[in-house]
């Protein structure tokens, strides 16, 4: 039995979430942190099995959408991309903009230790909130629910250069090896205008030229160069 107030703040969360669980303690469970079950004679779980569930359901979900959203890849880079959106870094950020730590429940020595806040406990509850839509609703539902949270944080994960300067790094490469530098050009456009995918082709050589694909001129560029600096390393 879920007690008032924590069903209010259940409520909140799901309001912020955009889905109303039709069995909030699957929700409560997946917002349960060990520490506290372990502090507490409440016998409700944890999120840990949980979250095992939600980061295959979580692969899927991502899986399709790239597979759907980016028909021009290969699957390297299709492989990369995802490894990307499942990192801790970029999970723990999601659960963030919904502000997941807040409705957490925490041991006192977790709460002390600042737990509400640490990336690994953030990526892995949002990973048990996502196996808890899917046990309420099923994948198909538990997709559109995240995508409508977070497709456009995904596209801005994805347009990052993730810290590297991929053409930067080319173009003193090819000026060191070839005495030239590389150029860019826009080759194609697809999608509708909040959602376009673009294809830039890199050109250097007649031996090194190869397409790059993005959410934006600068991602697709950024892929390009990254393709063809593993080409000359």
């Amino acid at each position: 039995m879920i007690a008032p107030e924590r069903a209010e703040r259940l409520a909140l969360f799901q309001r912020r979430l955009g889905y109303y669980f039709t069995a909030p303690q699957r929700l409560d469970r997946a917002l349960t942190h060990r520490s506290y079950t372990a502090e507490t004679a409440e016998d409700t779980g944890d999120y840990e099995t949980l979250e095992f569930l939600g980061d295959a359901a979580l692969g899927l979900i991502l899986g399709t959408y790239l597979y759907e959203r980016y028909p021009a890849c290969n699957e390297g880079q299709l492989s990369q991309m995802r490894s990307r959106l499942v990192s801790e870094t970029t999970l723990a950020g999601l659960a963030r903009q919904i502000d997941l730590g807040d409705f957490l429940l925490l041991g006192r020595g977790e709460e002390r230790s600042g737990g509400r806040h640490k990336d690994s406990l953030l990526a892995a509850s949002l990973e048990a909130v996502l196996a808890a839509l899917y046990l309420d609703a099923g994948l198909q539902r538990t997709q559109d629910v995240f995508l409508d949270c977070y497709a456009e944080a995904i596209e801005r994960r994805l347009a990052s250069p993730q810290g590297q300067d991929y053409k930067g790094l080319l173009q003193q490469k090819a000026l060191g090896a070839f005495g030239c530098v590389p150029t860019y050009q826009t080759v194609r456009e697809e999608g509708p205008p909040h959602q376009k995918t673009f294809h830039v082709r890199l050109s250097l050589t007649p031996e090194y030229d190869c397409i790059g694909v993005g959410p934006s001129k600068k991602a697709a560029g950024q892929h390009a160069a990254q393709q063809l600096l593993g080409l000359l390393c």
